[in-house]
């Protein structure tokens, strides 16, 4: 189920992006919309819409919007309730003092066609195997809280879902 999980997000972030505009999504235009997958419990994932972005890809974008828990929304909208959008996909927030969601708007506006997924536990999951991560700790949590606590890394460069990591990566600082 896991990998079921994963796979199918990654592959809607993959047909999204490139549903006719990679060449679109590479330059950053002034972001227009955000993309908001939340179906999964164990992350949410964001990706911005700019105003280069082929028209098909927004189209792909909208159907996609009318499914249950994707949405689109203007850009404006989510940079003025970012923490509020960003929290609702947190259930445990382990890093407090990240500034999350603000990290989230420098990385959808510096590079809005990239996928950013938000984790159960307010970690910053960029790759399959982060997807994979997020789904697996929320399974161990729900299973056994306090075993889950136990097993957490103590150093948090190590941890590979840190949003403090992740975003200084994708931003390139």
């Amino acid at each position: 189920m896991k990998a079921v999980v994963c796979v199918r997000m990654w592959i809607l972030c993959v047909l999204v992006s490139l549903g006719g505009a990679f060449p679109a999504m590479a330059d950053s235009g002034d972001l227009i919309e955000v993309f908001i997958d939340a179906r999964q419990s164990a992350y949410v994932t964001y990706q911005g819409v700019a105003t280069d972005t082929s028209q098909q890809a927004r189209d792909e974008m909208a159907g996609y919007a009318t499914l249950e828990g994707i949405s689109l929304v203007t850009w404006e909208e989510f940079r003025n309730q970012a923490q509020d959008i960003v929290a609702k996909g947190i259930l445990k927030n382990e890093y407090p003092g990240a500034g999350t969601a603000l990290g989230i708007l420098a990385v959808l506006k510096a590079n809005p066609g990239r996928p950013i997924a938000v984790t159960w536990n307010g970690g910053i999951a960029t790759s399959f195997f982060d997807f994979q991560l997020a789904v697996e700790t929320l399974e161990a949590y729900q299973e056994n809280a306090e075993t889950y606590e136990k097993s957490r890394t103590e150093a948090k460069e190590d941890d590979p879902l840190n949003p403090d990591v992740q975003i200084r990566a994708m931003l390139g600082s």
